[in-house]
């Protein structure tokens, strides 16, 4: 209203199927190009919260135009793409057109389940998507899920299979991550899933050990007693 430029790149997030029509109709590699933040008109679309906005559409003119449903673009230390957008905006219907569309499942997973919309993670569970595979911060999602104490995320996972002896880069797996913690309810709940306490890192530690280092005095009956 101010007489701001809409380009194509706005329109997308505004759900302007006649400007994309037209931007892609101008530009026909423009399904795959970045505006200056990096971002691709798709992921403008998927993250988009206007209300009643068109973004579904929209995605599916520029998914039929060639845009890449797993192009990654830099978000501080991470690398997103278009289900990030979409599981972040809540918008089911273009989480589940970019699952159909070729969404990695997996990733689409992580997503979801950090972001507690379990709706949506179910959807990637119906596509493929692994939580044994899944990661977060360039960890298991599991482990990354109980070092920030995310008690529901991590009950769901659990429950939907999640092996708890998966190790990180350090060989830490769901149980030394619990020890860490000091929350008898995660560690409760991974020893329940049949987490291994003799399991070692690289550096030869076990979970007790971890414990005993954190001063987790609590746990260590729990570690003991298995």
């Amino acid at each position: 209203q101010a007489g701001a430029h809409i380009d194509g790149f706005a329109g997308a997030a505004l759900g302007d199927c006649n400007l994309v029509e037209k931007t892609l109709r101008e530009r026909p590699g423009f399904a795959r190009e970045r505006d200056h933040g990096g971002l691709t008109a798709l992921q403008c679309a998927a993250g988009s919260r206007m209300p009643k906005a068109r973004t579904v559409d929209v995605a599916r003119l520029l998914l039929d135009a060639g845009a890449e449903v797993n192009a990654k673009t830099r978000s501080w230390a991470d690398d997103v793409d278009a289900p990030y957008f979409a599981a972040g905006a809540k918008n089911r219907a273009m989480f589940e057109l970019l699952l159909a569309r070729g969404a990695d499942p997996t990733e689409a997973l992580s997503h979801a389940v950090w972001g507690k919309h379990f709706d949506l993670a179910e959807l990637a569970l119906a596509r493929g998507g692994a939580p044994d595979r899944a990661t977060a911060n360039r960890k298991p999602l599991l482990n990354d899920l109980i070092r920030w104490g995310q008690i529901p995320q991590m009950t769901w996972l659990l429950q939907r299979g999640a092996n708890p002896n998966i190790p990180d880069g350090e060989g830490w797996t769901a149980v030394h991550q619990a020890a860490s913690r000091g929350n008898a309810r995660m560690l409760r709940a991974v020893l329940d899933a049949g987490g291994d306490v003799a399991r070692r890192d690289h550096r030869r530690s076990t979970a007790l050990d971890v414990a005993r280092l954190m001063k987790r005095e609590k746990l260590f009956g729990m570690l003991t007693k298995v």
